[in-house]
């Protein structure tokens, strides 16, 4: 089956980000060059700047795909309409394992920190892919307390801040410690639970 010239452009736009989050995540985003980055999807340079205007702007497409991907399993898990807390809950923690157990993606979300930190223009298109995502977070948690009918909190903002930082925080802790996951899904339910009023 011969693909078409837009077939193949998403496929080779999805190799070349399948390499990215693969080579950022084992050598860090300063260590990884576009040559290399084309040569292990298997296409030239050129090809890669026929999709992205820069190392950059590939960056953010990493950002962006994996916050989707969060707020498309978040949505189905908060906005299901569970038949009892205790199902949520379960739902919630399955999706928890998974996230800290995601080296790739943490040790990426490292280096979009560490670069963010380090280059100013950077730092403003991070911080308007990360301002997207707490909305959608928000929005999916606006729709959770309507379902379940819980008391409605006076700013959804800082709760949704305080959630992610804490899931990305733990997660690292965890990357680093391999320990106990548990621990650290039972800490961040536990949060959670607080902030809703126990339901």
């Amino acid at each position: 089956m011969t693909l078409s010239r837009n077939e193949k452009q998403v496929q080779t736009r999805q190799h070349l980000i399948e390499a990215g989050f693969a080579l950022i995540s084992e050598y860090g985003y300063n260590a990884v060059s576009i040559r290399n980055l084309s040569k292990q999807a298997g296409y030239t340079q050129g090809a890669f700047y026929s999709n992205f205007n820069n190392k950059e702007a590939f960056l953010l497409e990493l950002m962006e795909l994996q916050f989707a991907k969060e707020n498309l399993q978040l949505q189905e898990i908060f906005t299901s309409a569970p038949s009892n807390t205790e199902q949520l809950i379960d739902s919630l923690r399955q999706w928890l394992k998974v996230f800290f157990t995601n080296d790739e993606w943490l040790k990426i979300s490292i280096e979009l920190q560490l670069f963010a930190a380090r280059d100013i223009t950077f730092a403003e298109e991070y911080q308007k892919v990360w301002k997207t995502h707490q909305q959608e977070v928000t929005k999916i948690m606006k729709q959770f307390f309507s379902l379940m009918q819980i008391a409605k909190p006076d700013d959804y903002d800082s709760i949704v801040i305080e959630l992610v930082s804490l899931s990305y925080g733990l997660a690292l802790q965890y990357m680093i410690f391999k320990d106990d996951v548990d621990h650290y899904i039972n800490i961040f339910i536990s949060t959670l639970l607080k902030r809703l009023g126990n339901f």
